[in-house]
């Protein structure tokens, strides 16, 4: 609604025989070019055997048809999009997701030739220096330009915003200043025009007058249309002066991690618009129980019913051999064989139940993973570190989060480079641009320098870090650790000298086991956070 209280847009009016206004443009953004969904008169208000659906040889954003005894130039009855109903004046600022392609759609009956573009959104009213044009006074309806704005070097990260730059005379408004009727940043900068943002704060005439209404698609994932009104201080609320599209973009705030309330693996979500708000949405689906130390189907239960092949049974999210209750040998130190369950125990824990959440140490049940902390690239999973990329294989342009396969660097959605990472080549991993050399096996580059996998890891009870993996050590005296073991710079805790070819698998396996983790679900944890909006999400279809 404008200050007037006029209510906007205008519906659909008739302009040389032919239906104007935002509907008739929406009709005619199909997946087919040429293609406009404005169909002949219809019986029924949806689609039948009297009522072919036009969609039928093309997909478009809205569809108009005719009733009988409609008025020969508007037809009565739509669906889709609806310009009036779906109308927002937010979201003021976007995140550019993917490559960008931007669409001039219509100027309308304007007179004014405007351009427009994107500026970085800093909370400031950006100069002629901020606006960057992509669609400018001489495109014609549909002109389209591509631009991945993430590479363009005017991009510093950060949300950004859309604008509108029209030629109007400040002297004597409606008019084109100059007779010139063609918009440019270089004319703004000499005081000709004016710009209007999607920030309507940022606006020069700050008077509360709507120059820019949003429309989300209800077709294509990542798309939304901005329709203006270009006179300054004043609106004939059609809306039709130029109207554009954006690929691309998601409404700023979009891809951050998210808890949807939902249990287990179900309540991991990602943040995703829908219309101007935000909202959780879900990256997994209920599935069926494996052995992963997950709540695979959303039932608030972990592992229940998982099985193993042979005769391996489901301990923690791995599957390990049945241990045997005559063999002292069978577990390593410090742990007894479970006749019931067959898995080493704890000695001390033998007989002790602890809730969710929750193990046993030393006879007593704490919080799992308490005072844990992992080598680098593992997280703590019922105290034991794991890495959760272990075994999961991503196809190509692809790479491994916290054991989900996501698009590499500098793709659609793909994994965002922070903290001073650089992409070394599209679709691949993010990686530390300060070290001369790659870093061994073990380490890591960090400030430009190779840092040990183990420095400042605490490793679960029992287990010390040697080569970026929590193990058991060897001891003499046949003893036990009796927390965890604080590595020094060196990766290796001082006090305890042993030999790397003795090192033991983590304390809840047994001797004859010298596998590693066991592969992890894809979906073990989710990689959020990292600014993506996954593809899985796609947006609602007609």
């Amino acid at each position: 609604m404008q200050p007037s209280g006029t209510h906007i847009p205008t519906d659909t009016t008739c302009s040389g025989g032919m239906p104007a206004g935002l509907l008739p443009v929406f009709s005619c953004v199909c997946d087919r070019a040429g293609v406009c969904d404005i169909g002949p008169v219809c019986s029924s208000s949806l689609p039948g055997p009297d009522c072919p659906d036009t969609a039928m040889y093309a997909t478009c954003e809205s569809r108009m048809w005719h009733a009988p005894n409609d008025n020969t130039c508007i037809p009565s009855r739509h669906a889709g999009l609806d310009p009036i109903a779906n109308c927002m004046t937010g979201p003021d600022t976007f995140s550019p997701t993917c490559a960008l392609t931007f669409t001039l759609l219509s100027r309308g009956t304007a007179r004014f030739h405007d351009v427009f573009g994107w500026y970085p959104a800093t909370g400031t009213t950006p100069g002629p220096d901020d606006l960057h044009v992509m669609l400018d006074c001489n495109a014609t309806p549909g002109t389209q330009v591509v631009l991945d704005v993430r590479a363009d070097p005017a991009y510093h990260g950060g949300p950004i915003g859309f604008f509108l730059l029209t030629p109007e005379d400040h002297a004597a408004h409606g008019s084109c200043a100059g007779g010139d009727c063609c918009a440019s940043v270089d004319r703004l900068r000499t005081g000709v025009g004016y710009a209007y943002f999607s920030e309507p704060t940022e606006n020069p005439d700050g008077n509360g007058v709507v120059h820019l209404l949003t429309y989300d698609s209800m077709v294509w994932s990542r798309k939304f249309y901005f329709a203006w009104e270009d006179l300054f201080g004043m609106a004939d609320n059609n809306f039709t002066d130029l109207v554009t599209s954006v690929d691309g973009v998601e409404c700023a705030g979009a891809g951050d991690a998210c808890d949807t309330g939902m249990p287990g693996a179900c309540g991991h979500g990602v943040t995703r618009c829908s219309g101007s708000m935000l909202t959780c949405a879900s990256v997994a689906m209920p599935e069926a129980e494996t052995c992963n130390g997950l709540d695979d189907d959303c039932d608030a239960m972990i592992d229940e019913a998982a099985t193993c092949s042979g005769t391996d049974v489901c301990d923690d999210g791995r599957c390990v051999p049945q241990c045997v209750p005559s063999d002292e040998f069978t577990c390593v130190t410090g742990f007894a064989c479970d006749a019931a369950s067959g898995l080493c125990r704890e000695t001390a824990c033998m007989g002790v139940s602890c809730g969710t959440g929750q193990v046993c140490r030393g006879g007593t049940c704490t919080a799992e993973c308490q005072g844990v902390t992992c080598p680098y690239g593992q997280i703590c999973e019922r105290d034991q570190c794991v890495d959760p990329c272990a075994g999961v294989t991503c196809a190509a342009m692809q790479v491994c989060r916290e054991g989900i396969c996501v698009p590499g660097c500098d793709l659609c959605d793909g994994v965002v480079c922070a903290g001073g990472l650089t992409c070394a080549a599209m679709g691949s991993e993010c990686t530390d641009p300060s070290c001369a050399t790659p870093c061994s096996a073990g380490t890591h580059c960090s400030m430009g320098s190779c840092v040990d996998d183990c420095a400042g890891a605490v490793c679960p009870r029992h287990q010390v870090c040697v080569a970026g993996q929590c193990v058991v050590p060897p001891m003499p005296d046949g003893g036990v650790l009796d927390a965890g073991v604080t590595i020094d710079a060196s990766g290796v805790d001082a006090s305890f000298a042993f030999d790397a070819n003795e090192l033991m698998p983590p304390p809840n396996t047994h001797r004859s086991c010298t596998c590693g983790v066991a592969r992890r679900s894809p979906r073990s944890m989710l990689a959020l956070g990292v600014g993506l909006v996954l593809a899985v999400l796609s947006r609602r279809r007609r």
